[in-house]
């Protein structure tokens, strides 16, 4: 009930906001402002200046057909959130292995700011792309179209939220309430004013983006489809404006619509991007109790392709030569390890014996190697034309690794159990063997513990990559990315396959001695070694140029 409630206020909230905004632009245009009645006035001598609406005459000429300032830039958003679906489980596991317990009411606000900062700077006399009327109006439109998509799309899907609290959860109607808003910020200041609006406008809607799903209120694929939603409202909102007004009402003109690479070759970015390279970590080249079992065992674990998301930003001290920074998170799948071989019953003897071990389950907990990295260095950019530019970097960071992790569950019977030590690749490796007799069983036991782990250390992070960025229009470009990565790591394997046996031993004993401290004989194998490990990543980013 409070989450239906909580979605309930925040519907009404989007509503609410429509429907002042429309409320206001009518009232403007019921009452004429003092200007207007002048102008009536006027109207029989200069009928050409009975103009109901103020036109800036330092604004070109507006045609539809030309001089659009549709734009498309939301589809691909779309579209990638779409692709994203299949992944979508892959990355809520990110998210809970670096931040499980992540919980922020700060969305709920976040979302708003871009518009609310719009409006401030309208009331504060800051001219922007429209008058009021006209931002009124194309605001009103904006949100009515993001509304109204988000709940049909939220009603036909019935998609059910990560957390499993309703099936309302694509798309995101937070993360589209935020790029609208930062989508008029843009257009009523980014593209007359300053740049740094859009870039503002459009962190802050990224942010409430990534606090969706680090709350586990939305999937990524949710959030980067309600931002597309989001940014194709706004841009219907405002052609359905350019359509009513035509030139009237424009009181600012916008800068050059395309980015400048000469001039402008600074960004911001939001980018998606897959592996183009697999790897191979042995995860017993080291541990000598498993390699006999080498004809049973996959030895090698495979770590997938996988993908990567990211915001990337720099500065530019001039056309060629600035300095930045980016965060990102990757995703590999990995497999190869075999739950089946790694059962302990090559060096557990007897484990049928009288009930000893009526069951031995593994549970795959995480079969994904997971990184987080920040990185910071120098960026290159050299201009081909104004509207396309090739760039490089080199960056430096830190690489933050959480790996793949196995549970096992046992449950029986205790029993007397003998430890012995057999000689296997010139080490004494201890086989556990069961002793007891049909009568009488003993105490039931029920065990749940870690039983393979394998994850790697904090390490430095050494990048590269090249881009090649395309101009479209209002500051906002295409760029298509090709990224190397490097890290230098200390891989561990952690494996417990006996650690159950301090619960199901009656008695152990070593030499017909019984042994008091069991914790010291019943350990985990661990095993460390350092790999190098480097990952391609071939991608694409929405950039807001500066």
């Amino acid at each position: 009930m409070q989450y239906g409630n909580s979605i309930l206020s925040l519907n009404s909230y989007r509503t609410f906001i429509s429907i002042i905004l429309l409320c206001t632009a009518l009232t403007c245009w019921a009452n004429p402002s003092p200007t207007e009645l002048m102008n009536a006035t006027d109207s029989v001598e200069n009928t050409t200046d009975s103009i109901d609406i103020p036109t800036n005459h330092n604004t070109k000429q507006h045609n539809f057909l030309t001089n659009s300032s549709l734009s498309i830039t939301g589809l691909p958003w779309i579209m990638a959130g779409i692709a994203l679906r299949n992944e979508r489980k892959n990355i809520r596991e990110l998210r809970n292995k670096f931040q499980p317990h992540f919980h922020h009411t700060a969305d709920n606000y976040t979302q708003f700011v871009p518009l609310a900062l719009t409006t401030g700077l309208k009331l504060a006399g800051v001219e922007g792309r429209s008058d009021t009327k006209r931002y009124l109006v194309s605001g009103t439109a904006s949100f009515a179209i993001m509304a109204t998509l988000v709940q049909v799309l939220k009603s036909s899907t019935k998609e059910l939220r990560p957390d499993g609290s309703s099936y309302n959860s694509f798309p995101s109607g937070h993360t589209a309430t935020a790029f609208a808003a930062a989508t008029i910020l843009h257009k009523e200041y980014g593209m007359t004013r300053s740049p740094w609006y859009s870039v503002a406008g459009y962190m802050l809607a990224t942010a409430t983006g990534c606090m969706r799903v680090l709350n586990n209120r939305h999937w990524a694929s949710d959030t980067f489809s309600g931002a597309g939603i989001g940014i194709l409202s706004t841009e219907l909102g405002y052609t359905l404006g350019d359509l009513l007004f035509k030139n009237k009402g424009l009181l600012h003109p916008e800068k050059d619509d395309k980015p400048n690479f000469y001039t402008n070759p600074g960004f911001f970015n939001i980018q998606m991007g897959i592996g183009l390279t697999e790897q191979q970590l042995d995860i017993i080249e080291h541990l000598l109790v498993l390699q006999k079992h080498d004809d049973m065992l996959k030895r090698k674990l495979n770590l997938s392709k996988g993908i990567a998301v990211g915001i990337e930003s720099a500065y530019f001290l001039n056309k060629y030569l600035g300095v930045g920074g980016r965060l990102m998170i990757t995703s590999r799948n990995a497999n190869g390890f075999d739950a089946n071989a790694l059962y302990p019953k090559d060096y557990i003897k007897q484990t049928s014996t009288f009930g000893f071990l009526d069951s031995y389950t593994l549970t795959i907990q995480s079969n994904h190697m997971a990184e987080f990295s920040w990185s910071g260095g120098l960026y290159l950019n050299y201009p081909i034309s104004k509207g396309f530019t090739l760039g490089s970097k080199l960056l430096i960071g830190r690489s933050y690794l959480d790996g793949i992790s196995v549970t096992a569950e046992a449950k029986g019977h205790q029993q007397d159990i003998e430890i012995k030590y057999e000689s296997q690749h010139k080490q004494a490796i201890p086989i556990f063997e069961i002793k007891g007799t049909p009568q009488p069983n003993g105490a039931p036991y029920y065990s749940k513990w870690d039983f393979l782990k394998v994850d790697g250390n904090d390490a430095m992070l050494f990048g590269t990559g090249l881009s090649a960025t395309f101009a479209y229009k209002s500051r906002i470009a295409w760029k298509v990315f090709l990224d190397y990565n490097f890290a230098h790591r200390t891989y561990r394997t952690t494996y417990a396959p006996t650690l159950f046996l301090k619960d199901a031993s009656q008695t152990m004993t070593l030499n017909g001695e019984i042994i008091q401290h069991v914790a010291d004989y019943v350990i985990p194998y661990t095993v460390s070694q350092k790999k190098g490990s480097a990952q391609t990543i071939l991608g694409a980013a929405f950039s807001i140029c500066f």
